[in-house]
């Protein structure tokens, strides 16, 4: 009982004293504005309006005692008899009053097409924009020098050096080597030799071809730069072409031109779910089927911006069904595991041109279901990468290394 006592008089009593200054105070501020309203209607005196005219005088006792700049007179607008706007007929006289004009449009008023300017500079700057190239993305550059001997008909190419070339994603270098050619009727493809862990390699070397003088305008010298991977195939990062027509080859020419990167383009664009790693053989005498899972790439964090747990889990479907399943180790928090794992199967050879090998990236969750990353599916039914692979598992004996990218899983 005692301490409800004190809540109503330390807390309910200032709140309701408060509420009644803050009433009190909204009264007096209110009636302030109201006297000095009534003064300045006092202060301004009559307003005598006409047919045609209206002026505003102010008594000169009033602006006297007042002392308030008056208003100077000005015509106001008057509707005539046709209802029209007599809005262009507006006089002023004086040069502070600005002539009577309509109500702007809201912004939820409709639009008309009259409106738009199709010709406007804004339009034009958007037209610029679609129709703009995409940007040359830059790769390195390379050093190499020609000479042409006309009486042999022999083009000479000296290959001096690259520089800033783009290093790996794990390595942060590389092992680059380049393979020319002259297009477009040349067969020959000639390489250089393999740099190891360089981003500025110095070759010193020379390759020669044979072109007729009448045909060397229509020739194409092409550089391709490739970066070495001992296990899988090589992947080509930069190209440089060169059309002779706009090369005077009547004595040598050294010259620096820069390593444009090269992409293959394709037409759907697929999502980013990263890249694995590996190796597929069989071997029909012993009927089993060997799976080497190297490494992967890339991989996405998991919903809650961590790095995964990821670990591969393979299995061998026929006809809808899965008959065999296994699985690597875990590889924790990391988004570029590497395996180096061999899992094998027993697969009889009347089903081997029949079975689907699917691969599947898991993130293991500890505190929950684990989560499917991305998959890859190697069958006589797959497509581009996936069925290279697969025809060269039924070709030879042995595995070839090769990057998938990785495709999304389907929902349950």
């Amino acid at each position: 009982m005692v301490a409800g006592w004190k809540v109503a008089v330390y807390v309910v009593l200032p709140l309701m004293l408060l509420c009644i200054a803050i009433a009190l105070l909204c009264i007096y501020l209110k009636r302030r504005r109201l006297r000095q309203y009534t003064s300045m209607k006092k202060a301004r005196g009559p307003v005598t309006i006409s047919p045609s005219r209206t002026s505003i005088k102010s008594h000169q006792s009033s602006s006297e005692s007042s002392g308030t700049p008056l208003a100077e007179e000005f015509w106001v607008p008057v509707l005539k008899p046709g209802g029209g706007e007599a809005g262009s007929a507006v006089e002023l006289v004086g040069s502070q009053v600005q002539p009577f004009s309509r109500r702007r449009p809201s912004m939820s008023a409709r639009l008309e097409n009259s409106s738009f300017d199709p010709n406007s500079e804004m339009y034009k700057r958007l037209e610029m924009m679609k129709t703009k190239e995409p940007t040359i993305e830059y790769a390195g550059e390379l050093h190499f020098a020609l000479h042409y001997n006309k009486d042999m008909g022999i083009l000479t190419i000296r290959l001096i050096q690259a520089r800033d070339l783009q290093p790996r994603e794990f390595s942060g270098t590389a092992d680059p080597y380049f393979k020319i050619s002259v297009l477009p009727d040349e067969p020959r493809t000639l390489q250089s030799k393999i740099h190891r862990k360089t981003l500025d390699p110095e070759f010193e070397e020379k390759f020669a071809f044979e072109i007729p003088p009448t045909d060397l305008p229509n020739r194409t010298i092409r550089f391709l730069l490739f970066d070495y991977d001992q296990f899988s195939r090589d992947e080509c990062v930069g190209q440089v072409l060169l059309p002779l027509e706009n090369v005077d080859l009547s004595e040598r020419v050294e010259l620096w031109k820069m390593i444009e990167s090269y992409k293959i383009r394709t037409p759907e664009k697929k999502p980013d779910l990263g890249d694995l790693l590996m190796t597929a053989s069989y071997l029909p005498t012993a009927e089993r089927l060997t799976i080497v899972i190297l490494k992967a790439r890339g991989l996405e964090n998991t919903p809650h911006n961590k790095r995964p747990d990821p670990y591969v889990k393979v299995s061998i479907l026929y006809a809808g069904k899965r008959l065999k399943k296994k699985k690597t180790s875990t590889r924790h928090s990391t988004t570029n595991p590497v395996y180096n794992e061999a899992l094998v199967f027993d697969v009889g050879r009347e089903f081997m041109d029949h079975v689907y090998i699917e691969l599947v990236i898991v993130h293991e969750n500890r505190f929950g279901q684990n989560q499917g990353m991305g998959k890859v599916v190697l069958s006589a039914e797959s497509e581009g990468e996936e069925l290279e692979h697969w025809k060269s598992l039924a070709a030879s004996r042995k595995g070839t290394a090769r990057w998938h990218c990785l495709q999304p899983l389907q929902p349950d």
